[in-house]
């Protein structure tokens, strides 16, 4: 079976090799495309998102929520300390800073490792700003609010799957009483920390963007083929096509969701890299992200025969 999979993996690899040499020309448009992407959409948004979870996380700002509505959500998603802290973070910065915060939180002793594990498979939160822009190239406002809601509150059924028995005495790994660092000696490592993240984004995002560019070059992919490729890879790609398809508007609404719910490829990318020597577990992200498809996807479905006519 490994050397079936070692020649398999030649046999791609070469493959792709060709491809390269064949359409050498997408090289230098597709790193530029992605280049430009990044610089238009990804830093503006992330960059400061990066700098400011790492200073809210260690200067414990949002220490207020562990007395009073953080035990609520503790005791129903069976979690302990500051998760509500977690997931408030992942909401407003998006992913893959979710899987940032996580991290930073569990090296800090903030969080225990149990609970990291649970909320990687639901706070994955897509940046709205950039959702409701690509969105809105192919629906009107009131679609494109609808599906922002759905993708995010599908999180929350996703947590009642993932919060297994309660363990009380988890309590007691975490460190409440955290030190709180100077803004100026957090500014610098913050801003390296990020830049680091990013770069890894951008090397991610041109990777698939080039692979997808070259499998599509390939003379026997349909529109809608080209699009659910794109969307495995890299959704940006995907979403910005969406206009093309001479679909109705309910199947493309639906195509959107569940290549919003899994991620792409990239994104998954990503946040292996964003884990890597860590104990969180990816596995959990990518059955958060299996579920995310199948939840939000059913639930669009119902609530557009039973209450939208």
């Amino acid at each position: 079976m490994n050397n079936l999979k070692k020649v398999l993996t030649i046999i791609i690899l070469f493959f792709f090799l060709f491809l390269l040499f064949k359409y050498n020309y997408l090289l230098a448009k597709t790193t530029m495309d992605a280049v430009y992407l990044w610089l238009g959409k990804v830093f503006p948004n992330l960059f400061i998102m990066f700098i400011l979870n790492d200073i809210i996380i260690n200067t414990n700002l949002l220490s207020f929520l562990n007395k009073g509505s953080n035990s609520l959500f503790n005791k129903i998603f069976h979690t302990n300390g500051p998760a509500l802290e977690a997931f408030l973070l992942s909401l407003f910065s998006g992913t893959p800073s979710s899987a940032f915060i996580l991290k930073e939180m569990v090296q800090n002793g903030r969080l225990s490792l149990e609970d990291a594990n649970k909320l990687i498979a639901y706070t994955y939160f897509p940046n709205p700003l950039f959702l409701y822009a690509i969105l809105s190239l192919s629906f009107n406002k009131v679609i494109v609010i609808r599906i922002i809601l759905v993708i995010y509150l599908t999180n929350l059924v996703i947590g009642l799957f993932f919060k297994g028995k309660k363990k009380e005495n988890c309590t007691s790994m975490i460190r409440e009483d955290q030190e709180n660092h100077p803004l100026l000696s957090i500014l610098p490592l913050a801003i390296t920390k990020s830049i680091n993240t990013l770069l890894m984004i951008l090397g991610s995002i041109t990777f698939y963007m080039i692979i997808s560019n070259l499998i599509l070059k390939l003379p026997f992919f349909s529109p809608l083929t080209s699009i659910i490729i794109k969307g495995l890879l890299e959704i940006t790609q995907a979403l910005n096509s969406l206009p093309s398809l001479t679909l109705l508007s309910f199947k493309k609404e639906i195509i959107a969701i569940i290549i919003i719910s899994f991620g792409g490829i990239s994104i998954h990318t990503q946040i292996l890299q964003i884990l890597e020597g860590t104990k969180i577990k990816y596995q959990n992200f990518f059955f958060g992200r299996l579920m995310h498809v199948l939840i939000s996807t059913s639930s669009y479905i119902l609530i557009k025969i039973f209450f939208i006519r």
